[in-house]
């Protein structure tokens, strides 16, 4: 069986008919499997004469076959379909934990600025007052 992809690479096609090849090659042991299973009970039965070949149960055993080869198809598909899913819920994750980020450090910026005008701010109203206090005695003395 191939290799999944690393958790950070996306699950591509490739990697979804990598996935189906490997489960059909373990049908086509399986049905090998079968085959070669059948073909011992059918000479088993022939040596006994106790049945003839049916195409009845050939027909069944190709319907159990393209069940199970469905089966396999239908499971690759929702892996594939799921692996999709999670890889596209961890882009979002990675990429709101950079905008979460990114808003704390400007919102620390802004902080630091808003104290910087209060600081200013302070600044000028003392210079104000300092004034004010300076102009209010000369107008007295005078």
């Amino acid at each position: 069986m191939s290799e999944r992809p690393a958790a950070g690479a996306p699950y591509t096609a490739k990697d979804f008919q990598l996935e189906v090849v490997d489960r059909l090659e373990e049908m086509q042991s399986f049905a090998e499997a079968l085959q070669v299973t059948w073909e011992k009970k059918l000479e088993a039965v022939r040596e006994q004469r106790l049945l003839k070949f049916d195409s009845r149960t050939l027909i069944a055993m190709a319907a159990v076959a393209l069940s199970i080869a469905g089966y396999v198809i239908q499971d690759a598909r929702n892996t594939s379909r799921q692996d999709a899913e999670i890889e596209a819920t961890k882009a979002r994750v990675v990429r709101l934990e950079q905008i979460a980020a990114t808003n704390t450090e400007a919102r620390i910026r802004t902080e630091v600025q808003l104290g910087e005008l209060r600081d200013g701010q302070n600044e000028i109203k003392s210079l104000i007052q300092a004034h004010d206090t300076a102009s209010r005695g000369n107008r007295v003395r005078k």
